[in-house]
């Protein structure tokens, strides 16, 4: 557990997730996905508490960001599972809108990049991230994250036949 002291001038502990945090996680996730903007989802998973199991088991990580009592953000870093990428893992954070911007999302770094390096045989971190998302773009970046692909967007065209 580490604490921290944000731009909100508020107390800021990243931690690791324990199995009672699932209804936080699972709203949190629900938040950014009506959001329609960062996430892919329409709706968070409800199976977070063995998610959190799995991922511990497969030697990854999901931490939260808890200001007083609240949990505002959350992060993961699952493990690839196969002998061919297990030397890697896939990033993901969300921070509900309201705390973004206060340097929450660097804590949550800090602490993400401070584990893995920590880690046997973890080699790599990937994430994907909407190009519109500039600041989690920045935010990357300012971590040492290249970009290493981008994918085309897609045009959908329709017809209407009245």
């Amino acid at each position: 557990m580490s604490n921290y002291l944000a731009k909100i001038r508020k107390p800021l502990t990243i931690r690791e997730a324990i199995e009672t945090d699932t209804t936080a996680i699972r709203d949190i996730v629900n938040s950014i996905a009506a959001e329609k903007y960062y996430v892919v989802p329409e709706h968070s998973r409800e199976d977070w508490d063995e998610t959190i199991i799995d991922i511990k088991s497969n030697k990854g990580l999901i931490i939260v960001a808890q200001v007083n009592a609240n949990i505002v953000g959350m992060a993961t870093l699952a493990r690839g599972r196969l002998e061919k990428n297990k030397h890697t893992a896939q990033l993901g954070i969300v921070i509900l809108k309201k705390f973004r911007g206060l340097g929450i999302g660097i804590a949550m770094m800090d602490y993400l990049i401070e584990w893995t390096r920590k880690q046997e045989g973890l080699e790599k971190i990937s994430l994907t991230v909407f190009s519109t998302n500039k600041p989690a773009i920045n935010l990357y970046q300012k971590f040492g994250f290249k970009i290493e692909g981008k994918y085309v967007d897609d045009i959908i065209m329709g017809k209407f036949l009245t």
